[in-house]
Protein backbone atom coordinates (compact mmCIF):
# COMPACT_ATOMS: atom_id res chain seq x y z
CA UNK A 1 0.00 0.00 0.00
CA UNK A 2 2.93 2.00 -0.62
CA UNK A 3 2.30 5.45 -2.10
CA UNK A 4 3.12 9.01 -2.05
CA UNK A 5 0.43 10.41 0.11
CA UNK A 6 -1.04 13.74 1.12
CA UNK A 7 -1.46 13.98 5.40
CA UNK A 8 -4.31 15.65 6.36
CA UNK A 9 -4.24 16.52 10.54
CA UNK A 10 -7.87 17.19 12.02
CA UNK A 11 -9.01 16.39 14.90
CA UNK A 12 -10.17 13.44 14.90
CA UNK A 13 -13.34 11.96 16.60
CA UNK A 14 -14.48 7.99 16.50
CA UNK A 15 -17.57 6.82 16.23
CA UNK A 16 -19.34 6.52 19.67
CA UNK A 17 -19.79 2.66 18.73
CA UNK A 18 -15.83 2.56 19.53
CA UNK A 19 -15.96 4.95 22.74
CA UNK A 20 -13.05 6.81 21.77
CA UNK A 21 -12.34 10.13 21.49
CA UNK A 22 -8.68 11.55 20.60
CA UNK A 23 -6.72 13.12 17.96
CA UNK A 24 -4.83 11.34 15.28
CA UNK A 25 -3.52 12.23 11.79
CA UNK A 26 -4.36 9.93 8.93
CA UNK A 27 -3.21 9.86 5.12
CA UNK A 28 -5.08 9.38 2.28
CA UNK A 29 -3.54 8.31 -0.98
CA UNK A 30 -3.38 7.05 -4.53
CA UNK A 31 -3.32 3.53 -3.81
CA UNK A 32 -6.80 2.03 -4.58
CA UNK A 33 -6.58 -0.35 -1.89
CA UNK A 34 -6.56 1.74 0.96
CA UNK A 35 -7.53 4.77 -0.26
CA UNK A 36 -11.32 5.34 -2.11
CA UNK A 37 -11.99 9.10 -2.02
CA UNK A 38 -9.08 11.21 -2.01
CA UNK A 39 -9.04 15.49 -2.38
CA UNK A 40 -13.23 14.63 -3.05
CA UNK A 41 -11.95 12.39 -6.02
CA UNK A 42 -12.73 8.82 -6.52
CA UNK A 43 -9.07 6.54 -6.85
CA UNK A 44 -7.78 4.25 -9.12
CA UNK A 45 -11.04 2.43 -11.01
CA UNK A 46 -13.30 3.64 -8.01
CA UNK A 47 -16.28 5.03 -9.28
CA UNK A 48 -18.50 8.03 -7.40
CA UNK A 49 -22.25 7.40 -8.22
CA UNK A 50 -25.75 8.24 -6.17
CA UNK A 51 -28.62 6.59 -6.86
CA UNK A 52 -32.49 6.05 -5.10
CA UNK A 53 -35.28 3.72 -6.60
CA UNK A 54 -35.79 5.52 -9.33
CA UNK A 55 -32.26 5.15 -10.85
CA UNK A 56 -29.57 3.43 -8.66
CA UNK A 57 -26.59 4.82 -10.57
CA UNK A 58 -26.06 8.30 -11.74
CA UNK A 59 -22.33 8.09 -12.02
CA UNK A 60 -20.73 11.93 -10.87
CA UNK A 61 -19.36 13.99 -13.91
CA UNK A 62 -16.90 17.38 -12.84
CA UNK A 63 -17.50 16.12 -9.10
CA UNK A 64 -20.91 16.57 -10.22
CA UNK A 65 -24.67 14.59 -10.02
CA UNK A 66 -28.39 14.77 -8.77
CA UNK A 67 -31.49 12.35 -8.92
CA UNK A 68 -34.03 12.35 -11.15
CA UNK A 69 -36.14 14.65 -8.28
CA UNK A 70 -33.28 15.98 -6.87
CA UNK A 71 -33.52 14.56 -3.64
CA UNK A 72 -29.53 14.03 -3.14
CA UNK A 73 -27.29 16.76 -5.53
CA UNK A 74 -23.51 16.69 -4.80
CA UNK A 75 -21.34 19.74 -6.03
CA UNK A 76 -17.54 20.63 -5.60
CA UNK A 77 -16.57 21.62 -2.33
CA UNK A 78 -13.45 23.32 -0.34
CA UNK A 79 -11.28 21.70 2.32
CA UNK A 80 -8.25 23.31 1.80
CA UNK A 81 -8.72 24.12 -2.22
CA UNK A 82 -11.25 24.81 -4.74
CA UNK A 83 -12.66 21.28 -5.91
CA UNK A 84 -10.59 19.18 -3.01
CA UNK A 85 -14.15 17.73 -1.56
CA UNK A 86 -17.48 16.97 -2.04
CA UNK A 87 -20.53 18.39 -0.93
CA UNK A 88 -23.49 15.82 -0.58
CA UNK A 89 -26.97 16.54 0.56
CA UNK A 90 -30.04 14.78 1.27
CA UNK A 91 -33.94 16.87 0.96
CA UNK A 92 -35.50 14.21 2.24
CA UNK A 93 -38.46 13.99 -0.12
CA UNK A 94 -40.51 11.22 -0.77
CA UNK A 95 -42.43 9.55 -3.56
CA UNK A 96 -44.82 7.30 -2.40
CA UNK A 97 -45.68 3.52 -3.79
CA UNK A 98 -48.56 1.72 -4.14
CA UNK A 99 -48.65 0.39 -0.19
CA UNK A 100 -48.50 4.19 1.00
CA UNK A 101 -44.29 3.51 1.62
CA UNK A 102 -41.31 5.80 -0.06
CA UNK A 103 -40.44 4.51 -3.63
CA UNK A 104 -37.50 6.32 -3.55
CA UNK A 105 -36.29 4.41 -0.70
CA UNK A 106 -32.62 5.60 0.59
CA UNK A 107 -30.94 8.29 -1.28
CA UNK A 108 -27.23 6.47 -1.51
CA UNK A 109 -23.83 8.24 -2.17
CA UNK A 110 -21.70 5.37 -3.10
CA UNK A 111 -17.90 4.00 -4.09
CA UNK A 112 -17.75 0.81 -6.65
CA UNK A 113 -17.47 -0.21 -10.07
CA UNK A 114 -14.37 -1.72 -8.12
CA UNK A 115 -12.82 -4.12 -6.18
CA UNK A 116 -10.27 -4.29 -2.69
CA UNK A 117 -8.89 -7.08 -0.76
CA UNK A 118 -7.96 -6.18 2.54
CA UNK A 119 -8.76 -9.15 4.36
CA UNK A 120 -4.79 -8.76 5.76
CA UNK A 121 -5.89 -5.74 7.77
CA UNK A 122 -9.51 -6.69 8.51
CA UNK A 123 -8.28 -6.89 12.89
CA UNK A 124 -6.22 -4.10 13.08
CA UNK A 125 -7.81 -1.55 10.10
CA UNK A 126 -10.24 1.29 10.45
CA UNK A 127 -12.21 2.98 7.73
CA UNK A 128 -11.83 6.54 7.85
CA UNK A 129 -14.57 9.14 6.57
CA UNK A 130 -13.12 12.83 6.45
CA UNK A 131 -16.31 14.48 6.77
CA UNK A 132 -17.97 17.89 7.64
CA UNK A 133 -21.28 18.20 8.94
CA UNK A 134 -23.18 21.17 7.86
CA UNK A 135 -26.69 19.57 8.70
CA UNK A 136 -27.20 16.56 10.81
CA UNK A 137 -29.21 13.61 9.54
CA UNK A 138 -32.84 13.51 10.78
CA UNK A 139 -33.65 9.72 9.86
CA UNK A 140 -32.08 6.37 10.16
CA UNK A 141 -28.62 6.94 8.14
CA UNK A 142 -26.67 3.78 7.28
CA UNK A 143 -23.09 3.32 6.41
CA UNK A 144 -22.68 0.13 3.96
CA UNK A 145 -19.85 -1.65 2.75
CA UNK A 146 -20.72 -4.71 0.43
CA UNK A 147 -18.75 -7.60 -1.21
CA UNK A 148 -18.56 -9.76 -3.98
CA UNK A 149 -21.06 -7.42 -5.36
CA UNK A 150 -23.88 -8.96 -3.50
CA UNK A 151 -26.47 -7.54 -2.04
CA UNK A 152 -26.24 -10.35 0.25
CA UNK A 153 -22.80 -9.56 1.16
CA UNK A 154 -22.98 -6.90 3.15
CA UNK A 155 -21.75 -4.70 6.32
CA UNK A 156 -23.54 -1.72 7.64
CA UNK A 157 -24.26 0.05 10.06
CA UNK A 158 -26.48 3.42 11.56
CA UNK A 159 -24.47 6.34 11.84
CA UNK A 160 -27.18 9.20 12.42
CA UNK A 161 -26.01 9.07 15.99
CA UNK A 162 -22.73 9.42 15.60
CA UNK A 163 -23.25 11.95 12.91
CA UNK A 164 -25.09 14.52 14.91
CA UNK A 165 -22.94 14.35 17.64
CA UNK A 166 -19.91 15.61 15.84
CA UNK A 167 -19.56 19.28 15.76
CA UNK A 168 -20.89 20.79 12.87
CA UNK A 169 -19.16 23.38 10.57
CA UNK A 170 -15.94 21.55 11.07
CA UNK A 171 -13.38 18.94 9.48
CA UNK A 172 -12.74 15.33 10.81
CA UNK A 173 -12.01 12.43 10.72
CA UNK A 174 -14.20 9.11 11.82
CA UNK A 175 -12.50 6.04 11.97
CA UNK A 176 -14.54 3.27 12.03
CA UNK A 177 -13.14 -0.54 12.91
CA UNK A 178 -13.70 -3.00 10.23
CA UNK A 179 -15.08 -4.97 12.70
CA UNK A 180 -18.20 -2.92 12.61
CA UNK A 181 -18.76 -4.09 9.44
CA UNK A 182 -18.71 -7.87 9.88
CA UNK A 183 -20.99 -8.43 12.57
CA UNK A 184 -21.91 -12.37 11.34
CA UNK A 185 -18.22 -13.24 11.10
CA UNK A 186 -19.35 -13.69 7.22
CA UNK A 187 -18.32 -10.70 5.57
CA UNK A 188 -15.91 -11.12 3.05
CA UNK A 189 -12.99 -8.56 3.12
CA UNK A 190 -10.95 -10.35 0.50
CA UNK A 191 -13.47 -8.71 -2.24
CA UNK A 192 -14.63 -5.40 -1.15
CA UNK A 193 -16.87 -3.86 -3.60
CA UNK A 194 -18.51 -0.92 -2.49
CA UNK A 195 -18.70 1.72 0.17
CA UNK A 196 -22.49 3.55 0.54
CA UNK A 197 -23.45 5.97 2.62
CA UNK A 198 -27.50 6.35 2.11
CA UNK A 199 -30.63 7.85 4.10
CA UNK A 200 -34.47 8.53 3.08
CA UNK A 201 -34.08 11.47 5.54
CA UNK A 202 -32.74 15.09 5.43
CA UNK A 203 -28.35 15.49 5.54
CA UNK A 204 -25.90 17.85 4.37
CA UNK A 205 -22.52 16.86 4.50
CA UNK A 206 -18.99 17.33 2.71
CA UNK A 207 -16.61 14.61 2.31
CA UNK A 208 -12.69 14.94 1.57
CA UNK A 209 -11.65 11.79 1.65
CA UNK A 210 -12.37 7.62 2.48
CA UNK A 211 -9.66 5.09 3.40
CA UNK A 212 -8.13 2.98 5.66
CA UNK A 213 -6.17 3.81 8.10
CA UNK A 214 -4.18 1.38 11.50
CA UNK A 215 -6.93 1.55 14.44
CA UNK A 216 -6.04 4.12 17.12
CA UNK A 217 -4.57 2.73 19.73
CA UNK A 218 -6.95 2.78 22.41
CA UNK A 219 -9.36 1.33 20.78
CA UNK A 220 -10.60 -1.93 20.92
CA UNK A 221 -12.60 -2.63 17.60
CA UNK A 222 -16.10 -2.45 17.10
Amino acid sequence: MQNTKKSYTRHTLALVLTGLFTAQAFSFGTDPVSSYLTQGKAVGNWTASIGNGLNYYIPLEDQQAATARGNLTVRPAQQNTKGDALNLKWKGRKVKNEWGGNALYDSTFSLGRSNADISSVKKIAALVLNIKVLRAPNALTKLTMQCNNSNKCIGELPINTALGKLQKDQWLNVPIPLSCFDKSGQFDFSNVTSISIGTQGKMEIELANIGLAPLPDDASGC
